[in-house]
């Protein structure tokens, strides 16, 4: 049971991070956008922070995936505890600008998502899950037959909610009375 759980920790934290990636590389003017409104940066550091987040988020994604599906534990120990950091920071750093500017947009996906406690709360939720993964580092790479199949199914379940947190719960009435956002439309 626990390869399966830091399988699975493993695998939702590589694919939130390499969905992260795609978003920066599909929408590149959303994160500097958010990063300007939170007005942490001064302006000229923008683009390169975004830069350098994106690519980031591609490394460690790419590094956990690869080290979970080749078996490699000690590259799965490095590649989640990189994210663990990262994670840690974005839990941080979310939590200081809901305090100080909680009307911006948190940067997380092109689709304008405030800054909210469920996108701090998220990040806090991927650094306890990159710990998981990579306290079993040994034991999620040594997982075999169906277990194989069970974390990856669990992984992109886990995924996918935790990427549609912050949106479904920024404002529940807004995303209920707009059809474009609402989970019918």
């Amino acid at each position: 049971m626990a390869e399966m759980l830091a399988g699975v920790s493993a695998g939702t934290v590589a694919l939130i991070l390499l969905a992260g990636f795609a978003g920066h590389l599909l929408h590149p003017r959303a994160l500097p956008a958010a990063l300007a409104a939170h007005r942490t940066l001064p302006g000229p550091l923008v683009w390169p922070a975004a830069i350098a987040v994106g690519a980031l988020e591609g490394v460690l994604g790419a590094a956990t995936g690869y080290a979970l599906l080749a078996g490699r534990p000690r590259a799965l120990e490095l590649g989640a505890t990189g994210s663990g950091l990262l994670f840690t920071a974005y839990a941080i750093y979310g939590l200081y600008v809901l305090r100080t500017r909680p009307s911006v947009p948190c940067g997380c996906a092109a689709d304008g998502t405030p800054m909210s406690g469920w996108v701090a709360g998220r990040a806090a939720a991927l650094a306890l899950a990159s710990v998981t993964a990579s306290a079993g580092a040994g034991s999620a790479v040594a997982s075999h037959g169906v277990h194989v199949t069970i974390v990856g199914l669990s992984s992109v379940v886990f995924a996918a909610l935790l990427w549609s947190l912050p949106p479904a719960l920024s404002d529940p009435e807004t995303a209920l009375s707009d059809p474009e956002r609402s989970p019918a439309g």
